[in-house]
């Protein structure tokens, strides 16, 4: 306990006076491959368990014959000012499948006898990637232990007590499965649904929502072994395996599935099971702490604030009080998710990062290309886990080559797009049209600006990086082809090009008609990403030498339409001063070049975005846990640190779960809110675009004081600041290379630096591998 507390102090370890009662006050564990949720119950405990490979569907050709003229038609209809026609097009005729789902593995159940339940406390050890729990059962103390280990892939559990005990272990699962036990523990064979089809887009859990496994010879295929090692005696049931007389017990666990592993998954999940076995887990232990500590201790944040269980902390939040320790630990919590849910090697973190137990969960835990995807990783360079984002690149990558598929099929033209929902076929066609056409869809199906963005998204990883043969070798290939569909796909309009139809993501509006409509010429979201993109990718093509493609594409993106403000003073959202639908929508779409854009902060729009912000908030804008880390990042960038503050209240009294997770309403799961909600912190600690560093841009008066250890900063350099009453005190950087930066303070001074001030800022000379230390004047 008193360790428990020491650590706790630190905010890297979640600790909790009572098990879990379900999966959303479990706790979660993960090395990018396998995920678990254990709940820690004395009597039941229960490992809920995921493979981040194990989808439901196949590989499938979503491509319409007719998709081409339909959307002839389309661009006909609204050339001729009838929109309302168009958009019944889009929704009957352009719309697709959804996409399929990411599938629950099973779970490892351990019952126990009954007994009084004493001095219980659960805990996960963020630092360490270790979850335990500790109490005394009828007078005998027990101990658990669970990790699950990237070096070794594999997942160990282990009980430990003075006193022998008698236990039931056994496997269930909701796919296709068998189990076969045996006096060495246990396999599991078994496949994924071949198919998912959706007639109730607003339930998830309805009935009419179907698993099929029609096809299931061309459905992903998966194995598991556990071992178990133990001093007590074992009998095989064909239901379960008793254990008798243990005082401990190690569950051993590996999975795998034909998608990863193609036919060898089988023989490969067996033999790292094996090879875990004859390691021990005492070596195994040690290697992933030396693995994921490290990770994990790159970055730390310290707000001061006292200690406390969840427990207490969910409680406080939830009536609306919060305090500087909270926010570190959900700061932490972030990055110890995203280390969980992105390793080399692994998939990418969908919408649940690796961890779901539904069947059918909300929007399938799919690659939602709009916003979450994208919010899943702002954090990975900002916050140092630039290895985890490897997983992301690796998924446009195969985005992209679907995507050449459907803009040639689809669209008529070379290069590549992509739509607003993928999986892990890398689905690229508009989603929407499944058992029946659903209402009012064409607001988010017919996004198709999804690669423009995940492009802006990788050239930002390499302004982190300057990783040069992933610039030419990886991002150039994928920002060609998207520019190339760009090129040949926008219409253009009075000498503009437009991205003809184009949407505002889930949003609408009402024409001067009265109709509800999404569809537009060109909304302020595409304006912003047609703009971002076109300049990082003629800077890309001059970096490779292709001076002609630079030239030809900056021809084109000279004639991107640009923003424009309403009668009110509101930067408008699509290409006409239409009412809006909904004044307060969770999108903040047309605000992207605030945030995680920067293009508008400075400009002649900067007052009318910054409106658009407050009048959205005001009206209820913020109301699900992505939308409210988004807002408190768009605050930020407008220095607005007291009013990102209350969003922070606001987000931590609505949209957490008791276990930290981060909610959307009603009561649903989404890991996107915890991922951006550290990116967003540090929107008010640093902040880094048009050349200059700004610290404590946007500092609210509760974190007047702090430090932060080991962000990253472009070109790969390293930065920790200590501040007092919202003042920098001591700033230290870890040059990566030889380089010139400047930032926006001018009360501080080096003794081992070359710097000058003027103006304001601070223009400071690295030195590769250098730190270099700066103190107050």
């Amino acid at each position: 306990m008193s360790y428990l507390k020491a650590a706790a102090f630190n905010n890297t370890v979640m600790w909790f006076e009572n098990p879990a009662a379900n999966w959303l006050q479990s706790l979660p564990l993960g090395n990018g491959h396998i995920g678990c949720m254990i709940n820690n119950d004395p009597y039941c405990e229960t490992l809920s368990l995921n493979d981040d490979a194990l989808w439901s569907g196949f590989e499938r050709d979503y491509c319409k014959g007719d998709f081409k003229e339909n959307l002839a038609e389309v661009r006909k209809l609204m050339a001729a000012g009838k929109r309302a026609e168009a958009e019944k097009i889009v929704e009957n005729r352009l719309s697709n499948r959804f996409t399929q789902a990411y599938m629950p593995f099973g779970d490892i159940i351990i019952r126990s006898s009954e007994g009084e339940v004493e001095n219980y406390i659960r805990a996960l050890d963020m630092e360490k990637g270790i979850a335990f729990a500790r109490y005394m059962k009828s007078g005998n103390p027990i101990e658990t232990e669970t990790w699950i280990s990237y070096p070794d892939d594999v997942l160990i559990h282990k009980i430990g007590s003075k006193a022998c005990a008698d236990y039931e272990l056994s496997f269930q699962s909701r796919i296709m499965h068998e189990v076969f036990y045996d006096a060495d523990g246990f396999t599991v064979e078994g496949c994924a649904p071949s198919d998912i089809s959706i007639a109730d887009v607003g339930n998830f859990y309805s009935h009419n929502n179907k698993v099929s496994y029609s096809e299931a010879e061309k459905s992903i295929k998966i194995a598991a072994r556990a071992k178990i090692r133990t001093d007590g005696r074992i009998a095989v049931r064909s239901d379960q395996l008793i254990i008798s007389g243990a005082k401990e017990i190690t569950v051993i666990y590996s999975s795998a599935t034909s998608y990863q592993f193609g036919q060898e998954y089988q023989e490969r999940c067996f033999a790292t099971a094996v090879n875990a076995c004859k390691k021990g887990t005492t070596l195994i232990k040690k290697t992933h702490i030396e693995d994921h500590a490290p990770l994990f201790n790159r970055v730390h944040l310290e707000l001061g604030g006292g200690e406390a269980s969840c427990d207490e902390r969910f409680a406080r939040m939830r009536s609306g009080r919060i305090c500087n320790s909270d926010i570190c630990l959900l700061f932490h919590f972030g990055r110890y998710l995203l280390i969980g849910a992105s390793r080399k090697g692994t998939q990418a973190a969908n919408l649940q990062g690796i961890w779901n137990k539904d069947l059918i969960p909300p929007w399938w835990c799919g690659y939602t290309l709009n916003i979450n995807l994208q919010m899943n990783y702002w954090l990975a360079d900002r916050t140092n886990l630039s290895e985890c984002f490897e997983p992301f690149a690796d998924f446009v990558k195969r985005l992209c080559e679907t995507g050449q598929r459907t803009a040639l099929s689809d669209y008529g033209v070379k290069g590549a797009v992509a739509h607003h929902q993928s999986d892990i076929w890398a689905h690229s066609t508009p989603v929407g049209y499944d058992v029946c056409q659903i209402p009012l869809s064409a607001r988010w199906m017919m996004w198709n600006m999804p690669l423009p963005w995940l492009c802006i998204q990788l050239y930002d990883h390499y302004l982190f990086t300057l990783d040069a043969q992933f610039l030419k070798s990886v991002l150039f290939p994928i920002m060609k082809n998207t520019a190339e569909f760009m090129v040949n796909s926008f219409t253009e309009i009075n000498g503009l090009y437009c991205n003809v139809p184009s949407t505002s993501p889930e949003n609408m509006y009402r024409d001067t008609e009265g109709n509800e409509l999404a569809i537009c010429n060109m909304s302020a979201m595409d304006i912003g990403l047609s703009k971002d993109f076109f300049k990082a990718y003629i800077e890309t093509c001059k970096q490779l030498g292709e001076y002609a493609e630079a030239e030809r594409c900056e021809m084109f993106a000279n004639r991107i339409p640009d923003y424009a403000v309403s009668g009110e003073g509101d930067l408008l959202e699509w290409d006409n001063d239409y009412e809006e639908t909904e004044k307060g929508h969770r999108h903040f779409s047309l605000l992207y070049g605030v945030y995680p854009g920067s293009h508008l902060i400075n400009s002649r729009y900067a007052k009318a975005a910054e409106s658009t912000l407050l009048k959205r908030l005001r009206n209820g804008g913020g109301q699900t846990g992505w939308s409210a880390v988004w807002a408190i990042a768009l605050l930020a960038r407008f220095g607005e640190g007291e009013a990102a503050y209350d969003v922070i209240k606001k987000l931590c009294s609505e949209n957490i779960h008791e276990n930290m997770f981060g909610a959307h309403p009603p009561d649903l799961f989404q890991i996107d809110a915890n991922f951006g909600f550290t990116a967003a912190i540090c929107e008010l600690i640093i902040q880094e675009y048009d050349g200059v560093i700004r610290l404590l841009p946007a500092l609210p008066k509760p974190m007047e004081s702090g430090s932060i250890i080991g962000l990253k900063i472009y070109h790969g350099h390293e930065i920790s600041l200590r501040w007092e009453a919202a003042r920098i005190v001591f700033m230290e950087i870890r040059a990566a290379i030889d380089d010139e930066i400047v930032v926006d303070v001018d009360d501080l001074i080096s003794d081992n630096t070359e710097y000058a001030v003027a103006a304001g800022e601070t223009r400071i000379w690295l030195k590769k591998n250098n730190l270099h230390r700066f103190f107050k004047e």
